[in-house]
């Protein structure tokens, strides 16, 4: 299994070339598919600029094929048909909650870890987190969300036995620091990678390399 971790998608060249050694192709041959479905949710009164930019980084990194995979217009067979002609499937943010959900409700759970064999999966912030392991701090989810663990629907896929924090320390998230997360992470069993919008994690068939720096661990 080959995944990219990360914040903000291909934001230097140092994840841009650590991609492309992923998926052992030139790097204008690289085909990629969007999975685009968790920003909808989002309210309207959040400026949607960081999404075209994102999708920007990979127009102007990457010259194959880019294709749109809408998960609500196609039926699952049509998406993983789709999805058998690509190099790169990249699952952008949004709504943490909204993708695991989805993914659960049309079986695109299972063609995800299906075709992990043989694409790479990048996800970036929401998609990047949905798939590692759900946080099992029931404080976490209290005061990001005001639920309890028990009330969460849907978890995230578990792919892999950790997960990120994304936009670590970004300006209008400086709340979110060490003290807080060493405070509502404090009953986590498993490591939570804390990246900046530089910084990427791949994940390479249990090997783990740390793209822009060492992350923080909690």
């Amino acid at each position: 299994m080959k995944l990219v971790l990360a914040s903000q998608g291909f934001t230097t060249e140092e994840i841009v070339d650590a991609v492309v050694n992923l998926v052992k192709k030139p790097k204008d041959e690289i085909k990629i598919s969007i999975i685009n479905e968790a920003y909808v949710d989002l309210s309207e009164n959040k400026d949607k600029h960081w999404l075209i930019r994102e999708l920007s980084l990979i127009e102007r990194n990457f010259k194959g094929k880019i294709d749109f995979v809408n998960l609500r217009a196609y039926g699952i067979s049509e998406i993983e048909e789709r999805l058998k002609d690509t190099d790169i499937i990249y699952i952008v943010g949004g709504k943490q909650f909204v993708l695991a959900k989805l993914f659960k409700e049309i079986g695109f759970d299972s063609v995800l870890k299906k075709l992990s064999k043989e694409k790479v999966i990048m996800g970036t912030s929401a998609g990047a987190i949905v798939l590692g392991k759900p946080v099992d701090s029931n404080e976490y989810y209290l005061d990001r969300y005001n639920l309890n663990k028990n009330d969460i629907e849907v978890h995230n896929l578990g792919f892999v036995d950790f997960n990120i924090i994304p936009h670590y320390l970004r300006k209008d998230r400086l709340k979110y620091n060490e003290e807080y997360y060493k405070r509502v992470l404090k009953d986590n069993t498993f490591k939570m990678y804390a990246i900046n919008d530089n910084q990427a994690i791949i994940y390479n068939d249990s090997e783990l390399n740390f793209i822009g720096g060492e992350p923080i661990i909690f």
